[in-house]
């Protein structure tokens, strides 16, 4: 989908150490400022991708009063985990000290993302809030098709003959069993954690739905009312597609319709009850 000039981001240069890498793009809505925004990670395998890869969530989330904030990182192979992961980290500080600045809302932050960048979310939302890292105030996920265990993953890959998570962790979970613990969501979901929302397809060739279905059990088991759904007979995606396969146009969000009433409900309920 392509963006209106007039509405192209401003970049903002977070972290200059990683080059474009550690840029953000910004969108804010008209009204109100501060701004309650969606912070959106990409995918891409760990290995591609940029901030670039969800422009197609403005339109949606500016008529909601809701800012978007596009970030990226570090990619494997050159640099495996925990880069992608240090990197947002970064991100997250930056933006809990220099957000209002920029007429973001700290206090009223969700985390978006699918595939790689639905496990990233996943990760900073159970080990970074359960470790007490520098952060926005986090008041909701949303992840698509997410690794949830990088463990099965990796047997999932072996089955596939992919490569994609030995580049990110470079050791088997034999080699590296902690390794892979620090990068599974699975390991570190507590009940401190905002709402999740979560959806995958029933037969994702790429990513297993088994630890997603795991990760949603274990929620619930937490006392946490999760959303999950499963895009039953879909395959490896976030988008809605036509019948030969290829996405729509304009781009439509599977379950769009729940997801975007999930981000009204966690960044803006609190604001219209307040006045």
């Amino acid at each position: 989908m392509n963006i209106d000039p007039a509405e192209q981001p401003c970049v903002l240069h977070a972290n200059p150490a990683i080059g474009e890498r550690g840029d953000l793009h910004l969108y804010l809505p008209e009204s109100p400022r501060p701004a309650p925004f969606v912070l959106g990670i990409h995918g891409g395998g760990w290995s591609r991708g940029d901030q670039s890869a969800y422009t197609f969530l403005w339109p949606k989330l500016r008529p909601l009063g809701i800012g978007l904030v596009l970030a990226s990182y570090r990619l494997a192979p050159e640099h495996p985990f925990p880069a992608a992961y240090d990197d947002l980290l970064f991100t997250l500080r930056w933006l809990s000290e220099h957000g209002a600045e920029h007429q973001l809302d700290t206090g009223r932050c969700a985390l978006f993302g699918g595939s790689a960048g639905g496990h990233l979310t996943m990760l900073l939302a159970s080990r970074a809030s359960a470790e007490n890292q520098p952060r926005p105030t986090l008041r909701g996920i949303a992840q698509y098709c997410g690794i949830m265990d990088t463990a099965a993953q990796w047997a999932w890959d072996g089955e596939c003959n992919s490569q994609m998570t030995r580049q990110f962790l470079t050791d088997s979970p034999e080699e590296a069993p902690e390794r892979h613990r620090a990068a599974s969501p699975l390991h570190h979901l507590h009940t401190g954690m905002p709402p999740v929302w979560m959806a995958h397809g029933s037969a994702d060739p790429t990513v297993p739905f088994q630890p997603s279905l795991q990760v949603a059990d274990r929620l619930r088991a937490l006392g946490h009312d999760i959303i999950f759904h499963e895009a039953r007979g879909l395959g490896h995606t976030l988008c809605d597609t036509a019948p030969d396969g290829k996405n729509l146009e304009p781009i439509e969000i599977l379950f769009e319709r729940d997801l975007l009433r999930f981000f009204h409900r966690t960044l803006k309920c609190e604001e219209m009850a307040s006045r």
